[in-house]
């Protein structure tokens, strides 16, 4: 891992290591790399940091290198903390496997909403210890807030369609949570208002999916679980980072410590922008985007928002050490 977060300077190749958020949990993702050292290390001290917490119901180690763990959808129905903590852990164990295997360095991390934690724990902002106990302590103040019924609706609508949609159907509540690509944008809200949409947009001929999600995060709903867990925040400690810290709430990197902790709480109000962020990585020099996923849901949209860029998903699985070694080093070369 490199110790210098500024990106090289000149036309040198620049590459970025994109975490991802919810979409990144899969039961069994990590089967064929549960006994790669940096792997096993992550699982493990998620485990350990978590059960000194006091939970969750399964192991993070279980639900990522078993196949027959619960989906998705079960898990955050059944144990929605079991859900953070394996999204975050495979998104981490992935972040430092491809880290330890890259021939040539890469430059920055950049975190998907919730997958902001695993991008300052890959730079080495915060600890995993530290990321547990965050999401521990979140995972108890979104139980004790008491919030209605809400979600999030992933849609093929434009940034422009999507906004005159929610103004035409007079749905207030509903925001756009996410301008993931130009013809990919993501709307919270509460679920009766998501289910109306849903079946609007579907009658116009366009896609409308509900995501997995125990809320609706990127939105006003959680402004008082975002107070809390801010200040929460301006105890813990934070470290100069390793990597060059990108978010998609912001265009710029985030070098202050009052900033790298602003991005550690920004997925819970604060809508995504990740066309900008993108431009602009691409204005600093950036050229090969990393997913650090088990799917390749950021490289997917990394590509359709900046053509001619080079991506790859090497951790999407099935993926053995072989293979991820393979299809890094068609990315790097």
């Amino acid at each position: 891992m490199s110790n210098d977060p500024a990106a090289p300077a000149g036309g040198t190749p620049r590459t970025v290591l994109m975490c991802p958020g919810q979409g990144a949990y899969l039961p069994g993702a990590l089967r064929h790399l549960g006994e790669v050292p940096c792997v096993a290390r992550v699982l493990r001290a998620v485990d350990t940091h978590s059960t000194a917490l006091g939970g969750p119901r399964t192991p993070v180690g279980r639900l990522l290198t078993d196949p027959a763990a619960p989906d998705p959808d079960r898990l955050v129905r059944t144990d929605p903390l079991g859900f953070d903590l394996a999204t975050y852990a495979a998104v981490v164990a992935s972040a430092t496997l491809l880290l330890d295997l890259a021939a040539s360095p890469v430059h920055a991390v950049l975190g998907h909403s919730v997958g902001d934690l695993a991008a300052l724990t890959v730079a080495e902002v915060i600890t995993l210890e530290q990321g547990v106990r965050l999401l521990h302590v979140r995972d108890r103040m979104l139980r004790e807030a008491a919030l209605p019924a809400a979600g999030l609706l992933a849609t093929d609508l434009t940034d422009e369609q999507a906004t005159d949609l929610l103004r035409a159907e007079n749905l207030p509540q509903v925001r756009i949570a996410a301008r993931n690509a130009p013809g990919q944008t993501v709307l919270a809200g509460p679920d009766e208002q998501l289910a109306a949409l849903r079946s609007t947009i579907r009658a116009l001929g366009r896609r409308a999916t509900p995501l997995t999600s125990r809320t609706a995060y990127h939105h006003p709903l959680l402004t008082e679980v975002h107070r809390v867990f801010r200040r929460l925040l301006r105890a813990q400690r934070v470290a100069p980072p390793t990597l060059a810290v990108y978010s998609a709430t912001t265009a710029g990197p985030a070098r202050t410590p009052a900033h790298l902790r602003t991005v550690a709480a920004a997925h819970l109000t604060e809508p995504l922008a990740l066309h900008r962020t993108l431009h602009a990585l691409r204005r600093a020099g950036f050229t090969t985007y990393l997913d650090s996923g088990p799917r390749a849901l950021l490289s997917t949209l990394a590509r359709a928002g900046l053509p001619g860029c080079t991506t790859a998903a090497p951790a999407r699985t099935p993926a053995g050490l072989d293979r991820i070694r393979h299809r890094l080093a068609a990315a790097l070369r």
